[in-house]
């Protein structure tokens, strides 16, 4: 992703690199509107943000409601150093990633220096607007308590983008939006501003980079844990090659599930929190043991988690699943299957190659004909 506005003479200029800058997003229901990230990219080698200085200007200031459906604004945190970030409030693709990235950066720096930090969310989506969205969220990535995640009516949410030079707009059916963060000092100054990659294994190093950065505008003697750097690695995982990773079920972690060549694999990459998953992975269990089925794995893609027993904890509240689900801790696989939206079914040949490929989940007649065509026209035996 390009940066989406430069900083000058202590003023802001918003230069038309904005809208190469935007995050294309795609509706999967038109109910209430439920819409999902198409992530952009950055470099393939590093795409992650280091961030871009803004040099102290003023952050405008604004009021909206939170999760709790109390009013607060921004200038309340002053003495705080504020982590703002805009967030699609039904996002399943890179919001997540935003929202673990803060969460994790606060856990680096550790409980003293925490306190001293203010996590602030401002509502991207022009369509679920009301505090129930942001709420539902909140809940669903275990923040209800550890942010104030913020909307309000449309034309206040668009005067709040307007004074962040944020864009939020419906095109064809679908929206986009500019997944900025802001570093805000305890002055109130904007120092800051991140875009956050689309790659799920992108969230540990860029997580590193908000906590040092951070940290940089602390006050002095706030005591900070020992901060390390880490750093982006292309995934050389994907289904190429074989990869083992930690198999999960509702008693912990037991043993591995092997991902790769070998035979066809339809693979569904999932998180706790995505809406209906556990409806959709009870269907998919009696699709996968069913006749004629190629192989299932699930894949818990814990780099976007609130936690990491998550997805043990979903496994408890279901039937026993006629398939394996493995855990992604790093998002490596995730990545090296393109995986760039949560649910995402992938199907491979077996000899390294994907065949098919669906965003989001279909009902399993549709599921079935669609593997089965894609296995047919590839000349592949399940």
């Amino acid at each position: 992703m390009k940066r989406p506005f430069w900083w000058a003479g202590g003023g802001a200029v918003v230069l038309a690199a904005l809208v190469a800058a935007w995050v294309s997003l795609s509706v999967k229901q038109k109910a209430e509107a439920p819409v999902y990230h198409k992530p952009v990219t950055t470099t393939v080698n590093d795409p992650v943000d280091p961030g871009t200085s803004l040099g102290g200007t003023p952050a405008p200031n604004f009021t909206l409601t939170n999760q709790y459906g109390k009013t607060f604004s921004l200038s309340q945190f002053r003495g705080k150093v504020v982590v703002l970030a805009f967030v699609d409030s039904q996002c399943t693709t890179i919001c997540p990633l935003t929202t673990e990235s803060m969460m994790h950066a606060l856990q680096m720096l550790g409980p003293e220096a925490a306190a001293h930090v203010q996590l602030v969310g401002v509502n991207a989506n022009p369509m679920a607007i009301a505090p129930k969205y942001v709420k539902q969220y909140s809940i669903a990535h275990g923040m209800m308590n550890s942010w104030d995640f913020g909307t309000a009516s449309l034309p206040q949410l668009k005067a709040v983008w307007s004074k962040y030079h944020v864009v939020s707009q419906i095109v064809q059916g679908a929206i986009d939006h500019t997944p900025a963060l802001y570093i805000i000092d305890a002055q109130g100054r904007e120092q800051e501003l991140f875009l956050t990659a689309s790659q799920y294994a992108a969230v540990s190093p860029e997580s590193s980079v908000l906590a040092q950065q951070i940290a940089r505008f602390l006050p002095k003697g706030v005591k900070v844990n020992p901060l390390k750097s880490a750093t982006y690695q292309p995934s050389t995982i994907g289904p190429g090659s074989p990869v083992q990773v930690p198999k999960v079920t509702p008693s912990g972690e037991q043993g591995t599930v092997t991902m790769g060549p070998g035979k066809p694999q339809l693979s569904v990459f999932f998180a706790s929190w995505v809406s209906n998953a556990k409806q959709d992975l009870t269907a998919l269990s009696a699709y996968a043991s069913a006749p004629g089925s190629p192989q299932v794995i699930g894949v818990d893609v814990a780099t976007t988690e609130p936690s990491n027993s998550a997805a043990q904890h979903l496994l408890q509240t279901m039937p026993p699943l006629s398939f394996p689900v493995g855990i992604d801790k790093t998002g490596e696989v995730a990545d090296g299957y393109n995986v760039t939206d949560l649910m995402w079914l992938t199907l491979t040949d077996g000899k390294g190659h994907i065949i098919w490929q669906h965003d989001g989940w279909l009902p399993v007649q549709s599921l079935k004909s669609d593997v089965a065509q894609a296995l047919k026209a590839h000349h592949v035996q399940p």
